[in-house]
């Protein structure tokens, strides 16, 4: 029987969340992947001393690692637990950017290197969010998704579908740090995106 890593399996719950929030826009479901996939990276570079975006967004805040902890878990446990609360009510989630974007961090460090998807989700959290980012990839982000920040967020997520589908080279996405493990497993999904509205 195939073993499989802890990175193996953040890897591929982060892959699902992209294209969850992408291609099915199911927040719930993208929150709980990319929280996962965040907590097994966020491990492993704790262990390994490595930079870790929840120290960085902690010490910045002036907050304890525990209460970002629980910041970040309202809505993750929310969905798992019914048993302690089985009538409880929890706002819809309608952006899950920031967790995707962490987690693509949080991955990219831990695994110093990642699928081109993950590359992409970044640049693509940077053109959508050009005040949150500054000059953060700012020539990456204006070259593949040029615009994007004006636009609406339905027009956003169809220029990310745009990419998955027929991503332009680009030095940044096409270089020998992008790993090309697990695909496959999306190929089917990426074939059938004429289903998806991409226009």
């Amino acid at each position: 029987m195939a073993t499989i890593t802890k990175l193996d399996a953040a890897r591929r719950q982060l892959l699902a969340a992209i294209h969850l929030h992408w291609f099915f826009i199911e927040p719930i479901a993208v929150y709980q992947l990319a929280t996962n996939a965040s907590e097994i990276c966020d491990a492993i570079l704790k262990k390994s001393g490595g930079t870790r975006i929840k120290q960085h967004v902690a010490e910045q805040q002036g907050w304890e690692i525990g209460q970002l902890n629980a910041l970040i878990n309202v809505a993750r446990n929310f969905s798992k637990h019914a048993d302690r609360d089985p009538e409880a009510e929890m706002e819809d989630l309608e952006d899950c950017n920031g967790v995707n974007l962490t987690a693509c961090i949080d991955y990219s460090m831990a695994a110093r290197r990642a699928p081109d998807i993950v590359g992409a989700f970044i640049i693509w959290f940077a053109a959508t969010n050009p005040e949150k980012t500054g000059s953060f990839l700012s020539e990456e982000a204006h070259s593949l998704f040029p615009g994007l920040g004006n636009m609406s967020r339905s027009d956003q997520i169809l220029a990310a579908r745009r990419y998955v589908l027929h991503p332009p080279p680009s030095e940044v996405l096409n270089n020998a740090r992008n790993e090309l493990s697990d695909f496959w497993r999306w190929k089917e999904l990426r074939s059938q995106g004429q289903n998806f509205r991409t226009e």
